[in-house]
């Protein structure tokens, strides 16, 4: 009950946005009975109930908010008509039954004493029955030859004028009509006897049906439901659905139309699952999936460490500056196993603070060197995408169970403070080992993202901090093996001009080195005898630049290490990147200097 109990909480918090479009949402809060609905043709009427024009509406229009009951809310192929927008097929006179259906609940709405004027208009005209044939008029429906429309699944509508000033206008953006929709849901749920909320505490009217559509992507899955009454009987626990939980009327509205909007609105959808942070308060947060990044502006590069650093502590102060220490966030992830069930996949609240600190956390030791834009900390998905992804054309593509579950374990390392799990290291590490299958800024990727991983998990498990410079003096076997084939992946490169430019053979032989590495070296070396006397004629300074370093790191193995063709671990990736940077970082010139 703790997420619906804090989605109520937002929804009291921002009660005051309800029915109200702002800038920079997707959609807008929902008031209670209300949902959210993607309108196909609009119908616009005179206060007498005439039919004045129609027009159909734009596909990328935003939804509408329209009035429901609990039973339409929750309709499936059983006819349930809502109450003043719906389908042609309810609409129209064409299906006696839906049409039936919706006349009295339309009716029965305007003839209380909760009605507006605008409900007598569209009454009036609905009873007519010439919706079908003014709309064919118009051009906007085909009509079948028994006299009914071609698509009775297409929205309809209203706009009513000549009602004033205060009054004329599209129904959704009517407030008048929407509180009037909800004292009149609220006088009709008051007939059913009390009970209990389970979210709330107190007594009041048990919702006898809870909203679908939380999340678009499962449409129809409910969060809460129970349909059991025969066969397994409630898994032979409880008797009826009541006995397991009741929750009420205005909770479940409140608690679904909140989560309904923050999904609209914050939610990071990642292979099927979605993933949700927020402050109840309506404070923002940073997303759960992504890097924390600065709350304004854009930043700027981080060239090194210290700047990174910086960047990281400006970035959490300025997160925390609106924050009250005695605020809280909620991460929450939902899937759905069948298309009628959605599930919390996961669920935590913390104090703000510590949120905040455990991202940052995560980026201080999650990080790399990621080329011309500095040193970064990758997000979730670019971790799970490069460590399963399989290579399509260059790039990874991940299946989206393997993503939705992967993420789901980083976000609890992250916000948990979880070890970097070993599996995903080690999975980026081994595609990491073959970049010949990738090219170009993919390449790029992928080493950055391992390295930050690899760096990730020795802070983790081994309590290691690994610099993002390359450390001349580190005698660690498979750091100054990594150096050699970066620098032997330059000597070639060194050779090349643009249009002769290939994969080298150190790329080539990457895996093998890894696997073998002083045997590999020995024949690394001999293939690289032509570009080193090409070398040493075109950039001799080049040429003594770079053998004096494989002079250099040769010199620090000792002759009796009995391990030197051993494979080597994950920390080779990482001098194989320092080595590159270090050298991109340098000019011809400069080299050629030293």
């Amino acid at each position: 009950m703790g997420l619906l109990q804090k989605a109520v909480e937002t929804y009291d918090a921002m009660a005051h946005r309800a029915g109200q479009v702002f800038e920079g949402e997707n959609e807008p809060l929902a008031p209670i009975s209300h949902i959210m609905a993607r309108a196909q043709i609009e119908i616009t009427l005179d206060q007498d109930g005439r039919f004045v024009s129609a027009r159909a509406v734009d596909k990328e229009a935003p939804k509408i908010i329209i009035p429901v009951t609990e039973e339409s809310a929750g309709r499936t192929s059983a006819p349930c008509a809502h109450p003043l927008c719906d389908q042609l097929g309810y609409v129209s006179p064409y299906d006696e039954k839906k049409h039936t259906l919706y006349v009295d609940s339309l009716s029965g709405w305007a003839n209380s004493e909760y009605t507006h004027p605008k409900l007598q208009s569209i009454l009036t005209y609905v009873r007519g029955g010439t919706i079908l044939s003014d709309l064919s008029g118009a051009s906007l429906i085909a009509l079948t030859p028994e006299g009914g429309p071609s698509d009775e699944k297409l929205m309809v509508c209203w706009v009513v004028n000549g009602l004033g000033e205060k009054l004329n206008g599209p129904c959704w953006e009517d407030r008048a009509l929407m509180d009037a929709f909800v004292h009149y849901s609220a006088a009709k749920q008051g007939d059913a006897p009390p009970s209990l909320c389970m979210i709330t505490g107190s007594i009041d009217s048990p919702a006898g049906q809870h909203p679908k559509g939380i999340v678009p992507i499962n449409g129809n899955a409910k969060l809460i439901s129970a349909n059991d009454s025969s066969g397994f009987t409630y898994r032979g626990r409880f008797d009826d659905a009541a006995q397991a939980a009741t929750v009420g009327y205005i909770a479940s509205q409140k608690a679904h139309s909140a989560l309904r909007w923050l999904v609209a609105n914050q939610s990071a959808p990642s292979g099927g699952r979605t993933f949700l942070c927020w402050n109840p308060q309506g404070i923002q947060v940073p997303k759960v999936t992504g890097p924390m990044g600065r709350k304004t502006g854009t930043a700027q590069r981080a060239a090194n460490p210290s700047q990174y650093q910086k960047q990281l502590r400006e970035a959490l102060s300025g997160w925390k500056e609106n924050l009250p220490q005695s605020a809280g966030v909620v991460i929450a992830a939902f899937d759905a196993a069948t298309t009628g069930r959605l599930a919390v996949t996961y669920y935590n609240e913390l104090l703000a603070s510590d949120f905040l600190d455990r991202l940052h956390d995560w980026e201080a030791t999650c990080c790399w060197e990621n080329g011309p834009y500095g040193i970064q900390s990758p997000s979730l998905y670019q971790i799970v995408n490069w460590a399963f992804g399989t290579p399509r054309n260059g790039k990874a593509e991940t299946d989206d169970r393997i993503l939705s579950q992967q993420m789901q374990r980083l976000v609890a390392c992250r916000v948990d403070k979880v070890p970097f799990p070993l599996d995903i290291e080690r999975a980026l590490v081994e595609k990491a080992s073959h970049l010949l299958l990738y090219e170009g800024e993919n390449r790029q990727k992928l080493l950055f993202t391992a390295c930050a991983a690899i760096r990730k998990y020795h802070c983790d498990h081994l309590k290691e901090e690994w610099d993002m410079a390359l450390d001349k003096n580190c005698s660690d076997r498979s750091y100054l093996f990594g150096r050699l084939l970066a620098i032997a992946d330059a000597i070639e490169n060194s050779t090349y001009t643009d249009e002769d430019r290939r994969e080298t053979n150190a790329v080539r032989m990457q895996k093998a080195f890894t696997l073998r590495p002083m045997t590999t070296w020995s024949a690394l070396w001999d293939k690289l005898r032509p570009y080193n006397k090409r070398l040493a004629q075109s950039k001799p300074g080049l040429y003594r630049y770079y053998h004096g370093m494989v002079d250099d790191i040769l010199n620090r193995f000792s002759p009796f290490d009995t391990t030197l063709n051993q494979k080597l671990d994950d920390v080779y990736l990482l001098g194989y990147s320092h080595q590159r940077s270090y050298r991109a970082e340098k000019s011809d010139n400069q080299e050629t200097e030293e």
